[in-house]
């Protein structure tokens, strides 16, 4: 498959002045956010991740966009002079030896052809020859709710990979509710913005939530929202649509895979009397006490969404505790019986002076 892969990219290379377009003539791009240098970084057939430099098996592809509409291109075999325009999606780019257009991703280019994709991304601050201008950096749409919910729809999103992205705005409870039962919505909440296409987010980390449902969404948070209707699998896009507002009865809560597990103090209570007390040091570490002195353990921890798989005073020690914002519970699997406490955090507490408080 690489060889073959490898093979549709010569092509590309080599025959794309076949390609009809219109000629780029020179303009005043200086103010372009696209100027810069740009190398092919990823490569993609079929849906499928490929190694780049399987795939390029002459050397590198390197496009440079300079702001008086020239480019330099270098395909590995050598470089060749080009002219290049914004269009409303990209750039196109025209001379002897390409003529193509590369769509804008957001902060990469997407050149795409014979259903092989090319990813570009820039390489300098700074680009060569006559520019005057870098590429302004690109930031996510915030997450923004007034009067009226947030509406994604397949159609807005298809150009772009199915891909929609935001930074939240406000530490709130938000709703996600689907227009119908046949198009797919994972909704992906991440501490950064993801390194990579935002398309193989699959590949490298789990949903938030698929579907309806509500989650608990910090500010500066970046929310990825992916529709199965995209151009990158090849599916018209429909009126599909998934609407976000904030849930209904939004209250504050201790208990959400966002605020427990951070840096503090919860109690833990069953039937109304604290049982044991969880210090976190931060989101992976901390250590529990028990509420009547007799001590603790050290633990580790790993978290996806609700689910929470704790290790106790050992690597091997595997305990899995599923959580509810509903109701502030979590119920803990000890093996042979299920456990559950209610959490409520402790106002003010330092995990690292923490000390159980003493009956009076």
């Amino acid at each position: 498959m690489k060889k073959i892969i490898a093979v549709v990219i010569c092509l590309i290379l080599a025959c794309s002045c076949l390609i009809g377009l219109s000629a780029c003539g020179k303009q005043d791009l200086s103010q372009s956010q696209y100027l810069g240098t740009w190398k092919a970084t990823d490569a993609s057939f079929r849906d499928e991740k490929q190694d780049i430099d399987e795939v390029l098996k002459d050397g590198d592809f390197i496009i440079t966009l300079n702001g008086d509409g020239t480019a330099t291109v270098d395909d590995g075999t050598g470089a060749s002079s080009a002219n290049w325009k914004e269009t409303s999606k990209g750039v196109k780019v025209k001379g002897d030896d390409i003529n193509t257009k590369m769509t804008w991703l957001g902060d990469s280019f997407d050149l795409s052809i014979f259903g092989v994709h090319l990813i570009l991304t820039k390489q300098s601050d700074e680009s060569t020859g006559a520019a005057t201008e870098t590429a302004a950096e690109f930031d996510a749409r915030p997450l923004i709710i007034n009067s009226e919910p947030v509406v994604v729809t397949a159609k807005e999103s298809f150009d772009n990979f199915g891909v929609t992205e935001f930074v939240c705005d406000a530490s709130e409870t938000y709703s996600f509710t689907k227009s119908d039962d046949d198009t797919t919505w994972k909704v992906f909440v991440l501490d950064e913005k993801f390194a990579d296409g935002a398309r193989y987010l699959p590949q490298a980390e789990e949903p938030a939530l698929e579907g309806d449902g509500t989650l608990k969404i910090e500010e500066g948070k970046y929310i990825y929202i992916l529709c199965s209707e995209s151009s990158f699998t090849g599916d018209a896009a429909t009126d599909a649509a998934l609407t976000i507002n904030y849930a209904e009865g939004d209250e504050e809560d201790p208990v959400t895979p966002d605020n427990l597990f951070t840096r503090g103090v919860w109690s833990a209570s069953i039937d109304g009397k604290i049982d044991t007390y969880f210090i976190f040091d931060d989101e992976s570490n901390g250590r529990t006490e028990r509420a009547d002195g007799t001590g603790g353990v050290p633990f580790t921890c790993e978290q996806k969404a609700y689910d929470v798989t704790f290790h106790f005073g050992s690597p091997d020690d595997v305990t899995e505790a599923k959580f509810s914002t509903g109701d502030n519970t979590g119920t803990f699997n000890y093996g042979d019986k299920e456990v559950t406490y209610y959490f409520e955090a402790v106002s003010n507490a330092d995990p690292a002076t923490f000390e159980v408080p003493t009956a009076e």
